[in-house]
């Protein structure tokens, strides 16, 4: 092994040393995950709207064609 790989492999088992050392607490999320489930409802009414006006354009189109 030469110098600079000795020199990288000392960086990079220092870095991922540091990095472990440097963990945080733990971060509360469950307001978030709470808010996010909340608006899991709402966010389905509007794909379930966009879907069904969507579907009736089509056949609209569709009727519209076989009448021509």
């Amino acid at each position: 092994m030469t110098f600079a790989e000795k020199v990288r492999y000392g960086a990079g088992v220092a870095l991922l040393g540091a990095g472990a050392a440097a963990n945080a607490a733990a971060i509360d999320v469950s307001d978030v995950v709470t808010d996010i489930a909340a608006q899991a409802a709402p966010v389905g009414l509007i794909g379930a709207a966009v879907l069904v006006l969507f579907v009736g354009v089509k056949a609209f189109r569709w009727v519209r064609g076989a009448l021509a």
